[in-house]
């Protein structure tokens, strides 16, 4: 087990690598490995396993990581598997399944992986490679075995093409980069940024996501190799839609989502990565700098620990998400002679993210600008059970993240100078926050925070019954007037719901 120190990390991490047992027991099963591969196989070289890239970067960053890759010079990662497997039948000791994975590209799989169990823990297993690009496309034309070094240089940023070599008991640095630029703080790539980009566009947007998964500074030469016009069109051009989605998706659920959209502002990319609707029927697009106060409004409400702050980690990133996209607000799209929300042809066609998301967000902008109003009408005088409690079941269970949403948009009108991609710097009075704080204890006191699950006290065959009408258009206004009629009267009877159908009814047909 190696106890040297490599260093004093970023983050303040004394950088080492402490195994765990069942880390140490692999280590040695790997070790057995090469020694069963000498005595069988005296035609090749000295086969040698290390694991490569994040389970070193964060060991060294003193965090755990499940994943291991096993990375082998020489040798296909299924076949060292199969000596994996008989090196633990030699031991007496039981084996898994090997899986093969074969090479799949469009899902960034560029090439054959093994993947089995060893001590209940998840391994693969792959072969060291050097790669060739093709000038229009993310996918290596070409693969072929490399050296530890060839393969360190091909990877994504240094502190990704660290090795842990197994047999040494070794970090192994053979950028000569990955430790300093963990120590510093630094994103870089191993190549010459242009190059690498060019080589894999997608390795821009992982750039961002690794500086702000870390709070790590990017290289100038890398932000100026970003911004290319040539890396921009390969951006656009030879990555899916898919791949982006997926990358912001783990930038925005990460420790730093406003970190992530300042440097996708600043490397001009939000209009790439948030592609706007080429059918707008109605509205303006925001400035990507809306985008980025919003990021930061919510970074700014996660400190104030007030009804107002993300409660869960998936209410936060939600928030971040509509925060992300909130210059598509008051955009309309008309398609197929039918108009829609704009932010759903963003989330759909742009970032490609879940039809969940897409209607959680597109119900939140909905609601954004009649809670802006309602907070409005609360200062001025006490708002209905019936006025909120509808709001209420037509958000459903969106309904407090919206209103949270709306404070957002409110503090960005009445601040538009605040400093919002400096949260820390913000100094502003709590009366915009305050009128939301009221909304959601509004409802606490109402008793409607879980009206939408409610069932209305008479159903439609029965509202058509005591009206004298058949089943209909109509009904559907009748069941609204009963919904609102049972907010405003929480001790109501079946009784009285009808009277008052039937008056109303009654009165509506003079």
């Amino acid at each position: 087990m190696s106890t040297r120190v490599y260093g004093v990390a970023n983050n303040g991490a004394t950088m080492k690598i402490e195994l765990t047992e069942v880390e140490d027991k692999i280590c040695k099963v790997l070790q057995g490995v090469s020694e069963l591969i000498a005595q069988k196989r005296p035609d090749l070289p000295k086969i040698e396993s290390r694991i490569a890239g994040g389970w070193v970067r964060d060991k060294l960053l003193g965090n755990e990581c499940n994943d291991l890759d096993v990375a082998v010079n020489d040798m296909m990662g299924y076949e060292f598997a199969t000596f994996v497997n008989e090196h633990l039948k030699n031991q007496g000791v039981a084996t898994r399944n090997i899986a093969k994975i074969d090479s799949n590209p469009e899902k960034s799989k560029h090439l054959e992986t093994a993947t089995t169990k060893l001590f209940d823990r998840d391994v693969d297993f792959c072969n060291l490679r050097t790669e060739a690009y093709e000038p229009d496309s993310r996918i290596p034309s070409q693969i072929t075995f490399g050296t530890p070094t060839e393969d360190a240089y091909r990877r994504d940023i240094t502190i990704n093409s660290l090795f842990y070599n197994v047999n040494t008991n070794e970090v192994e640095d053979f950028t000569e980069r990955g430790i300093h630029d963990l120590i510093y703080g630094i994103i870089r790539t191993p190549l010459e940024p242009f190059e690498t980009f060019h080589d894999d566009p997608l390795r821009v947007l992982r750039c961002i996501r690794f500086a702000s998964r870390f709070n790590f500074q990017m290289t100038p030469e890398l932000c100026e190799a970003a911004k290319h016009p040539q890396i921009k069109s390969a951006l656009i051009h030879k990555i899916s839609r898919e791949r982006i989605g997926t990358e912001f998706d783990k930038m925005i659920s990460g420790p730093y989502p406003l970190l992530a959209l300042k440097l996708i502002q600043q490397l001009e990319l939000y209009p790439i990565v948030m592609k706007a609707p080429e059918d707008i029927s109605s509205g303006t697009v925001g400035s990507d700098q809306m985008a980025v106060d919003a990021v930061g409004a919510v970074t700014w409400l996660e400190q104030q620990e007030t009804a107002l702050t993300p409660s869960s980690k998936a209410e936060k990133r939600t928030m971040f998400l509509t925060a992300s996209v909130l210059p598509f607000l008051d955009i309309t799209v008309e398609q197929r002679n039918r108009f829609y929300p704009g932010v759903q042809s963003v989330l759909r066609d742009s970032i490609k993210t879940n039809n969940a998301d897409i209607k959680t967000v597109s119900s939140i902008f909905q609601g954004i600008p009649v809670l802006v109003e309602l907070a409005k009408e609360n200062t001025q005088r006490q708002i209905k059970r019936a006025e909120l409690g509808m709001i209420i079941r037509e958000l459903k269970e969106t309904w407090k993240t919206a209103i949270k949403c709306a404070a957002i948009k409110e503090l960005l009108d009445v601040y538009p100078n605040a400093p919002w991609s400096n949260p820390k710097e913000i100094q502003i009075d709590n009366g915009v926050c305050q009128k939301y704080v009221d909304l959601i204890k509004r409802a606490e006191e109402y008793g409607i925070t879980n009206c939408y699950e409610w069932k209305h006290l008479i159903n439609g065959k029965r509202v058509a019954e005591v009206v004298g009408v058949r089943p209909g258009p109509d009904i559907t206004g009748l069941l609204e007037v009963q919904m609102k009629w049972q907010l405003d009267n929480p001790d109501g009877t079946i009784e009285e719901c009808e009277k008052m159908l039937s008056e109303y009814w009654a009165n509506k047909k003079r």
